[in-house]
């Protein structure tokens, strides 16, 4: 369970990535979220983590969905590839991380800002508890996710906090 706990830290973050911003269901309120998205090192904030050399999402809408294309090597477990499922608007979903592992994700939605809570759990158990808020700049060409990872097993259970800042290519 022990080198579960980075691994699943680095999923979370791929499957959270730009793809868990949340868009309002009436178009013409909504942050619109789709397009190409690429990490700006310079103005994020990685915490105690290593930069990415790669962190990009390629997200689509098709109805009430959207789908998220992401690559990362964030948290230097090497380069994953995700593609998922997200709701267009306020909701809940479940994401299949693999090996047993689970997110299930509750956004809100205030004005021009998403928050999310996410529970990642593996075979049942949770094992971090995910809190955050998204939200695009004035111009749309910038996506800006605060996020806090509470580990709740594993070596170490401090807080890790995050600022990922994208530009919408």
């Amino acid at each position: 369970m022990k080198t579960r706990i980075p691994f699943l830290i680095v999923v979370a973050l791929i499957a959270i990535s730009t793809r868990d911003v949340i868009a309002q269901q009436a178009p013409a309120v909504g942050l619109d979220l789709t397009g190409t998205w690429l990490i700006n090192r310079a103005k994020s904030d990685f915490g105690a983590m290593p930069p990415p050399t790669i962190d990009s999402s390629v997200v689509t809408r098709s109805g009430t969905m959207y789908q998220i294309d992401a690559t990362t090597d964030f948290g230097g477990q090497g380069t994953q590839h995700r593609v998922i499922q997200w709701p267009v608007g306020e909701g809940e979903t479940t994401t299949d991380l693999g090996n047993g592992a689970t997110m299930h994700t509750t956004t809100k939605l205030a004005h021009d800002t998403a928050t999310f809570v996410s529970n990642i759990s593996v075979q049942g158990q949770a094992v971090a508890l995910q809190t955050g808020r998204v939200f695009l700049s004035a111009d749309k060409k910038t996506l800006t996710r605060e996020l806090d990872i509470q580990p709740l097993a594993g070596p170490s259970t401090d807080p890790l906090h995050f600022r990922l800042v994208y530009d919408r290519k």
